[in-house]
């Protein structure tokens, strides 16, 4: 099965207006890794999560880990935020191809398209991109409703 994909175009009036980016999901071990490092750091921190949450699924257990991230060791915090800039390429006009420094020149971009990782690789809208940006999701026939 396809992994969902997502084109983000930013519209902010700053240095990255008109970039479009390609955000590519997770496979789903590499979102189980992500997800119990977040939790075992967050355990580490004194942070219970509730068994329901857990049990919930991988949204709510994703949200759950976003509202608490504050309290993560800053080390594991920022491990698991740049991360999520792995599933993220630039598009060209002939080719999409991964990051480099220079490519995002706005830390409210950066912001921005992890929280669209987020909201593709966990399937909820908890993360608020911002009105400023345009999302077009790609499904796979299978995943319409």
């Amino acid at each position: 099965m396809t992994r969902k994909t997502s084109t983000i175009t930013i519209t902010d009036d700053n240095r990255d207006k008109h970039k479009s980016f390609k955000l590519t999901e997770w496979p789903a071990s590499k979102t189980e890794q992500w997800v119990f490092r977040a939790v075992f750091g967050l355990g580490k921190a004194g942070v219970e999560i509730p068994p329901e949450i857990l049990q919930l699924g991988a949204a709510p257990t994703a949200y759950f880990i976003g509202m608490q991230a504050t309290k993560l060791p800053s080390r594991l915090g920022i491990r698991l935020a740049n991360e999520l800039m792995e599933c993220v390429q630039v598009v060209e006009e002939k080719i999409n191809r991964s990051l480099v420094e220079n490519d995002i020149e706005e830390l409210s971009t950066r912001l921005k398209l992890k929280g669209e990782v987020l909201k593709l690789t966990f399937g909820f809208f908890g993360f608020d991109a911002s009105p400023n940006s345009e999302s077009h999701t790609k499904e796979h026939p299978s995943q319409k409703r």
